[in-house]
């Protein structure tokens, strides 16, 4: 596991290359899978998928040098943390994969790249199996981009396997080998395809408009590209394929008939094939679930979404992004997203010779670690009845073997023998706790009126290095009562139990992890207050510069009321290395049930914190 949220690692991985059995013409069936879901239950039952991006830009990795359109020279880079100092241009932050638009690469130059896409390293049965040890259930694949070069022999476009050294040595198919060995694990098979955006081929409803004259096509161009690309293109994807999921990409094209005969084309195949929302949402084309991408809105989300997720900050490969996400960090998102009832598609983009990066085996290996002992807690999964997260983590909800379970998620473990479960208010005998990874533990269980379960006997050491699980199984119908509580006259709120409304990080997963919280993102907690009196609050914290932290109580039990308390916080020695507590005043509080919303302002924009202390000090 990584100690440091950004690791460069600067050796390359050399995988195996293709075998002769890889390059069946004939796809196993949706019917031929290893499962007896239903089309209605797999899907619930998966939870985690792994999306491929490869194509053309993997080669470039993020840098261009040459003219552009206008004929002026570039040296351009993906934008990153790690750009080289000679950069003429640097790209908006889109991704590696949007390099044809933000570099403005001539049509006919960007096709130059293709005798340099090999895939002599692309190794479908290697990743697929990364990808099932590591608990996912489903791959994803990018068929067509928005720079059109198709993976496999396309009759409507030339522009296409065909025209790389990678054509000669895949049979001029790179999907096929993916689905085979994603189906021959009993995985399930999707294909990505952008049907409106295209930077190549003459016609489409969102091309590169600085290529177009008038920067559009009209609407009979639009037709035809239509008629002739995209339609025949969904075709041959479906009767070559037959995917169980189809994973539409491209602007919110508002033109009913684009989006209904491409719907109808779907729909026409006889069997039942996921769509996603992005085929034309706002005209009612919204598919079966939705796609957050990178970070998840607690309170916007729908169940059943799927969180979409890169490894570090682009889909397609970027030699310049060593930004790379950390084990535990990708871990408490998936679990996050199965709290509330989502699944999540985390992203890797194989470098152009096809091989994975490193960086991205690391974090692989590190969650099949975990799911050999934990698989239990991560696939067929609902929504929690906790929508909050305990103090160190995060809730998933079972019913197995006739029982309901739920699975609370440990990524911090205190050594001081006890761990508290506010909340759950059954009594101990209605209860059954363990360890999956280390069922030898056997902690015994306390049933606190007015906070929940106390269990103790536990050892110094976590039960495992990266998220301990522990399995609370109801012998009795679950007694809920969400809400942190105090404990021994304090209450403390922690960065793991936040729930987020935007965009976030959470790092230094090895001490006490930390949350980098950004000024105007606000953060919430559940919380019973037992008393009325006044409260001293205080944050444990690290920042650069001086800033605010506010905070307001909204009481959701009784009669409704608002406290608000805004404190400051100050630079701590070291920046943020170095934390301590800082105290943010007192305010008066009623006894009750609360929603706590905390927000900062910060000269640097940014501070990270720990957790957050109450006292009553009356």
């Amino acid at each position: 596991m990584k100690s440091k949220l950004y690791l460069i690692l600067l050796s390359f991985l050399c995988l195996y290359s293709c075998k002769d059995d890889e390059l069946s013409t004939n796809p196993s069936s949706p019917e031929g899978n290893n499962t007896t879901q239903s089309d209605s239950d797999w899907w619930q039952e998966a939870r985690f998928g792994l999306f491929i991006h490869y194509g053309i830009y993997s080669v470039l990795g993020g840098e261009y040098i040459g003219n552009d359109i206008y004929g002026n020279y570039e040296h351009f880079e993906t934008l990153s943390q790690t750009n080289t100092p000679d950069a003429t241009k640097k790209g908006a932050g889109a991704g590696a994969e949007w390099i044809m638009k933000e570099a403005l690469i001539p049509k006919e130059t960007y096709k130059e790249f293709a005798t340099e896409f090999m895939a002599n390293n692309f190794d479908p049965q290697y990743i697929v199996s990364l990808a099932k040890n590591a608990g996912m259930r489903y791959v994803v694949l990018t068929s067509k981009h928005h720079d059109s070069f198709c993976l496999w022999n396309s009759s409507a476009s030339d522009w296409n396997i065909t025209k790389s050294p990678a054509g000669s040595r895949w049979n001029n198919d790179l999907i096929m080998p993916v689905a085979n060995a994603a189906r021959a694990a009993g995985l399930r098979f999707g294909i990505y395809f952008s049907q409106f955006r295209d930077w190549m081929l003459e016609g489409a409803p969102e091309p590169v408009a600085e290529m177009v004259e008038g920067g559009s096509y009209t609407l009979e161009q639009q037709e035809a590209y239509m008629k002739n690309y995209t339609y025949p293109m969904i075709t041959e994807l479906l009767e070559n394929y037959k995917p169980d999921i189809f994973w539409w990409d491209g602007p919110n094209n508002n033109n009913a008939e684009f989006a209904r005969r491409c719907d109808e084309i779907i729909r026409s195949q006889g069997y039942n094939i996921i769509q996603n929302d992005r085929l034309a949402p706002g005209i009612g084309y919204g598919g079966d679930f939705e796609t957050p991408e990178q970070t998840i809105n607690e309170e916007l989300v729908k169940e059943n979404s799927e969180l979409c997720m890169t490894l570090n900050g682009t889909w397609g490969y970027s030699k310049f992004d060593l930004d790379w996400k950390e084990s535990p960090y990708v871990l408490y998102t998936l679990l996050k997203a199965q709290k509330l009832g989502c699944n999540l598609l985390l992203n890797v983009g194989p470098k152009g010779d096809g091989s994975i990066p490193a960086e991205t085996v690391e974090v692989l290996e590190d969650l099949a670690g975990w799911m050999k002992y934990n698989d239990e807690s991560a696939h067929g999964t609902v929504k929690s009845p906790f929508s909050y997260n305990l103090p160190y983590g995060p809730t998933t909800f079972r019913k197995l073997n006739g029982r309901q379970n739920m699975y609370y998620h440990i990524f911090y473990w205190d050594k001081n023998g006890e761990l508290w479960i506010p909340g759950i208010m059954n009594q101990e005998n209605e209860v059954e706790v363990s360890f999956p990874s280390a069922p030898n533990i056997k902690p015994a269980v306390e049933s606190i009126s007015g906070i929940g379960l106390r269990i103790t006997g536990l050892p110094q050491t976590a039960p495992h290095k990266m998220c301990s699980t522990l399995k609370i199984s109801f012998l009795a119908e679950p007694v809920l009562d969400e809400g942190a509580r105090f404990i021994n006259g304090t209450l403390y709120l922690d960065a793991l139990a936040a729930k987020t409304t935007g965009s976030y990080l959470i790092n230094e997963w090895e001490e006490k992890p930390a949350l980098c919280w950004y000024s105007g993102r606000a953060i919430k907690f559940r919380l019973t207050v037992p008393n009325d009196g006044e409260y001293e609050i205080s944050s444990e914290l690290a920042a650069f510069f001086n800033g605010t932290v506010t905070f307001q109580f909204n009481k959701v039990s009784g009669s409704a009321k608002t406290f608000t308390l805004t404190g400051n916080n100050s630079v701590t020695p070291g920046g943020h290395a170095t934390y301590e507590w800082q105290d943010m005043g007192k305010l008066y509080l009623d006894a009750g049930n609360y929603e706590l919303t905390v927000t900062s302002a910060q000269q640097d924009s940014w501070i990270k914190v720990r957790q957050f202390r109450i006292i009553k000090t009356d």
